[in-house]
């Protein structure tokens, strides 16, 4: 729940709220079980707890015709299944409290039973440490709640409006734990009487910090305070939109010297890194001429000299492609494998860059078709030698 809810019961036809909370304009509603219908169910392993309560609490319900909104709460929970507390609000049994709302401009996020919180702070003066049946009051200015516990666990949970109904109430509360839970025998009658102060308000404030405690908000009521909160999401929106609007309009027609200023001086920025960037591209190429022309290693003369002292004895070159930086070449004639000596001789042809380190003249080097001449035991043969890497 969000910390700057307020926490408020109707009782006895008020609102009465929490004053230790925060006075937004959203709240928790915790309200008496004449409003509500409460009801304890058991659930089989892997059905939905929601699906099986709803047909029990319809056929409590005063108005069958009405839809609701069933909320469960989980008490305990073993291999076969779990054991809740189903509770739901019919609209039709909110008279009054709506228009008690309106005055105070709250929005509901939450609906409660105000008994649970009492309960919860009341706990500490129950014995539930053996598994004994137990029968307790709690009272409040719309009725009396009865719970009957098997040891710390609910088996069934009632109200009677009328005092003068109370016996009849509690034979069937009790009757209502037999057949939910089984026959035991009452150990005994606890009546707490009325909360003390805000007691049941700050239960009810720890219960809707659990998001898993229970929440009968009805569907239309849930409508309703997701579009309180988007207006006023929307309100929000359009004042900060407002100001920042104030602000670009302030810029914009305020100061058109200082914008035109800075346009002037960014367009002067660029203008000179642009010729700066020109220089530099310029200054390059002038350098990678004179190194090209500087650099004899991948010269024609020397390539040819490299090339022509790896020969192996009976190779006769008859074709000669050369393309500085690029790729050269050959065509021969060559005793048999003699074309493969040379290939090997060519791959492993070095040189020192200008840094000194050690790289292959010929990072390519690819043999052709080889074919025999007829009748002198010699072969044709082509090579292809590239300057630069393949990818290249």
């Amino acid at each position: 729940m969000a910390k700057e809810a307020q926490v408020v019961a109707y009782e006895g036809g008020a609102l009465r709220a929490l004053p230790s909370r925060s006075s937004g304009r959203e709240a928790v509603l915790a309200l008496p079980l004449t409003r509500l219908l409460v009801k304890m169910v058991r659930v089989p392993a892997g059905e939905d707890p929601v699906a099986v309560a709803t047909p029990l609490l319809k056929a409590m319900s005063p108005f069958p015709d009405e839809e609701l909104t069933v909320s469960c709460e989980t008490v305990s929970e073993n291999e076969a299944g779990s054991v809740v507390i189903a509770a739901a609000m019919p609209e039709s049994s909110a008279d009054g409290i709506a228009e008690s709302l309106d005055e105070k401009k709250l929005t509901v996020t939450r609906v409660d039973a105000l008994v649970l919180g009492h309960l919860r702070s009341a706990w500490g003066r129950l014995d539930v440490a053996d598994d004994r049946r137990r029968l307790v009051r709690l009272k409040s200015p719309d009725c009396i709640s009865m719970f009957v516990l098997d040891g710390d666990k609910p088996v069934a949970i009632s109200a009677v409006a009328d005092e003068g109904d109370l016996k009849r109430g509690e034979m069937l509360a009790l009757l209502d734990a037999e057949d939910f839970a089984g026959p035991k025998p009452l150990a005994e009658t606890v009546d707490l009487g009325e909360a003390q102060g805000d007691e049941a308000l700050e239960g009810i404030a720890d219960r809707s910090e659990d998001p898993a405690s229970l929440n009968a908000l009805p569907a239309s009521w849930r409508e309703m305070m997701e579009e309180t909160r988007f207006k006023s999401k929307l309100v929000r929106f359009l004042s900060v939109a407002g100001v920042v609007w104030a602000l670009v309009m302030a810029v914009l027609f305020g100061v058109p010297v200082v914008y035109g200023f800075m346009v002037d001086h960014q367009n002067e920025l660029r203008r000179r890194h642009s010729r700066k960037h020109r220089e530099v591209v310029a200054m390059k190429e002038r350098v990678e001429i004179v190194r090209k022309y500087s650099d004899h290693a991948l010269g024609a003369l020397e390539i040819m000299k490299a090339v022509s002292d790896r020969l192996p004895e009976g190779v006769t070159l008859s074709g000669w492609n050369y393309r500085e930086g690029d790729y050269l070449r050959i065509s021969g004639e060559a005793p048999l494998n003699a074309e493969l000596d040379l290939k090997e001789a060519l791959e492993a042809l070095t040189y020192d860059d200008e840094s000194g380190e050690s790289r292959r003249v010929f990072p390519v080097v690819h043999l052709g078709g080889t074919s025999e001449t007829k009748g002198n035991g010699m072969r044709r043969f082509s090579l292809d030698l590239g300057f630069k890497e393949a990818e290249e």
